[in-house]
């Protein structure tokens, strides 16, 4: 089936969080033509909900080697040491552009900012804005840049159902659903995926609706390797009632003080871990799981009573009006919350820059995995990763650019002109399934599969559970073609949902171990060789060492 192509760029983001917005801004710097893609308003991803901050080493008793040294040992010893090096080094810079853009970290005395201390940090280096609006802050302050430029297109309520590459297999577009439900195609010399994760598969979740894991699936279906998909972070706190959306409490508010209590009224975290509330969330997360099931409740309290009301007011302000909303009784009982699926440390395998094993294809943000979180994600290190690669994978493609025009080559990307269509042929070709689809019959499907994996692939995994899983996983792929592209985009995205948690059920099951997030109740025994999990394209899953070598020789 061929589609028209309406639009040719240099370069195509799928996905307008932060990750892709910076990206968008510095290609445009470099003078290329660049196009985003979001599937909802620009402003609906899991950008703008991250409340805690930026994690970087800006005070002067803190510094490079301990910031890396409290992320690899997070990461359970499945971090690349060279990745987290070079991110965390580029923090600062980093820091300063962001504030070259507009955007103002709230501050301390002075011109300093505010620092807070989050679960497994040794030093207080999350700096935020607005209280605990940080993605809100930052996320606004970037959309009105990129609104301004004009080397920047916008594409809002766009699906991207397929990634298209040519005849050498270096990616070369996409294959998109507008808002109208017109579907086309459009070039680009490079594609950069900075999609998210895929909190939805999940029951429970931070996340919001976008987040179905597409970005990671359309990668792989061209040729890119996929690793550790089975390492999903659960976040210890979150906000969880009857008919509302799960809303996250964020880390830095136990990192101020705020302790855990169960329903009976006993404070826990120390009898699992000697730092408490400020444990790895791996280890938290499971904490108070296993509190909940012990007390015969579906929460524990997070007692916010060490602060006062003015000053909880002014620091977390997006959290004290939600409470407030729902009549939460926040200084005597405190809030409840419970554990929910939150980020998604593995995704496209990818280096520092963002290169990918497909030619001309990109990765960045959540939906990447360079190694950087290893088995466990440092807090607040995730939107350090999203403000430090962008840079770096904007420069790249820029270099070898100038080095291919210096050479006397067109970039390895260059497409045909659009009008072309002697040579669109070569260019897309797409198995499409055009079976009808019952919306609300997807929408409980959804429904049933997000419960599903929550009991399969949670917190706590055995292999009894997972091999049931993936018989059901298994009949519903069959039932929904998802081999298939789907000419409905609801069903592509379910679609979507089906092949990734297929992966990761596979990847869960084969990982006879347990490491970070990854928990398995038959075999909670912590392997000594550390290794990435990693899924070609034709599936077969293979494994690859880290190494193991003193991060603090590295650094020093």
């Amino acid at each position: 089936m061929q589609f028209e192509v309406k639009a040719k760029y240099d370069v195509i983001i799928v996905g307008s969080g932060i990750s892709g917005l910076i990206c968008a801004i510095e290609l445009s710097k470099a003078g290329k033509a660049v196009c985003l893609l979001s599937k909802e308003a620009i402003t609906e991803g899991s950008s703008i909900y991250a409340q805690g901050g930026i994690a970087i080493p800006l005070d002067s008793s803190d510094s490079v080697e301990k910031h890396l040294e409290d992320t690899l040992k997070a990461g359970a010893g499945l971090s690349n040491i060279e990745v987290a090096k070079e991110i965390i080094s580029s923090s600062n810079s980093s820091y300063e552009k962001l504030i070259s853009y507009g955007v103002k970290f709230d501050t301390s005395t002075g011109s300093k900012p505010h620092l807070t201390k989050e679960a497994a940090h040794s030093y207080a280096r999350v700096c935020h804005a607005g209280g605990d609006a940080t993605g809100r802050f930052v996320i606004k302050t970037l959309i009105d840049r990129v609104c301004r430029d004009p080397n920047i297109s916008i594409a809002q309520g766009t699906m991207v159902i397929s990634i298209l590459k040519d005849n050498a297999g270096a990616a070369c577009g996409v294959l998109v659903e507008d808002i109208t439900k017109d579907k086309f195609a459009m070039f680009a010399d490079d594609v950069i995926v900075a999609s998210g994760g895929a909190g939805q598969l999940f029951e429970l979740t931070t996340n919001p609706k976008v987040s179905t894991g597409d970005g990671i699936v359309m990668a792989h279906r061209i040729g890119a390797c996929l690793q550790d998909v089975e390492m999903i972070q659960f976040h210890p706190t979150v906000l969880i009632e009857e008919n509302k959306d799960p809303l996250l409490i964020t880390e830095a508010i136990r990192g101020e003080g705020a302790r855990l209590r169960n329903t009976k009224g006993d404070y826990f975290a120390h009898n699992y871990h000697k730092d408490g509330e400020l444990a790895p969330r791996d280890i938290l997360a499971r904490a108070i799981l296993n509190e909940i099931k012990k007390t015969d409740s579906k929460f524990v309290y997070l007692d916010v009573s060490n602060f006062t009301e003015d000053y909880f007011k002014s620091r977390f302000p997006t959290i004290y009006e939600a409470c407030l909303e729902r009549k939460i009784d926040l200084f005597n009982l405190g809030i409840p919350v419970a554990p929910a699926a939150h980020y998604f440390i593995g995704g496209i395998q990818c280096e520092v820059t963002g290169k990918t094993n497909v030619s001309n294809l990109w990765a960045v943000g959540e939906c990447a995995s360079s190694g950087f979180h290893g088995a466990n994600r440092l807090a607040s290190n995730s939107l350090l990763e999203c403000i430090v690669v962008p840079h770096i994978l904007a420069r790249e493609i820029v270099k070898r650019n100038e080095r291919a025009v210096e050479a006397g080559f067109k970039p390895a990307g260059t497409k045909p002109a659009p009008n072309q269509e002697s040579k669109l042929e070569n260019c897309i070709s797409l198995n499409i399934d055009d079976s009808s689809f019952d919306e609300n019959e997807i929408k409980c499907q959804v429904k049933e599969l997000q419960k599903r994996n929550l009991i399969s692939l949670g917190l706590l995994r055995n292999e009894k559970t997972i091999i049931n899983h993936l018989k059901y996983l298994e009949t519903l792929s069959e039932k929904y073609k998802v081999e298939k592209l789907s000419s409905n985009s609801q069903a592509q995205e379910f679609k979507n949902m089906i092949y990734l948690s297929v992966l990761i059920s596979k990847a869960a099951w084969l990982r006879k171990e347990s490491l970070g997030v990854h928990y398995r109740e038959d075999f909670p025994g912590i392997a000594m060789d550390k290794k990435h999990s990693i899924f070609a394209l034709d599936d077969s899953l293979t494994y690859k060492s880290e190494s193991t070598e003193n991060p603090l020789v590295k650094a020093s």
